[in-house]
């Protein structure tokens, strides 16, 4: 059960995460960063160290995430953005970059090594 718990909650930060990068809105990806928080203090908790998850919680889901939404609001960012000058080559650059990295992984897990 254990194990399941640890997965879920694994698969739930990394989908936070995911989707804390992928927004356009800054309020939206707080509070995405807040899952993400959320879930780390959890796999604290089942790991057996509570300490540093209710301290995940207060000090980074709490304080931090507080500062974070008083400088979004102080910025006053309106719905108002600009077309993105970068272009798609950027999306692609960084999907290749994610491909890589997950086969880099997937080499080191299955046993292979550098």
């Amino acid at each position: 059960m254990t194990q399941f718990l640890f997965l879920f909650f694994a698969l739930v930060a990394v989908a936070c995460g995911l989707m804390m990068v992928t927004r356009r809105s800054p309020v939206a990806s707080a509070l995405w960063l807040i899952g993400t928080f959320f879930a780390l203090a959890a796999i604290y908790t089942l790991l057996g160290a509570f300490f540093i998850g209710i301290i995940q919680i207060l000090v980074y889901a709490g304080a931090i995430m507080v500062l974070f939404l008083f400088v979004i609001m102080l910025l006053n960012l309106g719905n108002d953005y600009e077309a993105d000058i970068r272009g798609n080559a950027w999306k692609a650059l960084a999907g290749g970059g994610a491909l890589v990295l997950v086969a880099m992984l997937a080499r080191i897990f299955a046993g292979g090594g550098p």
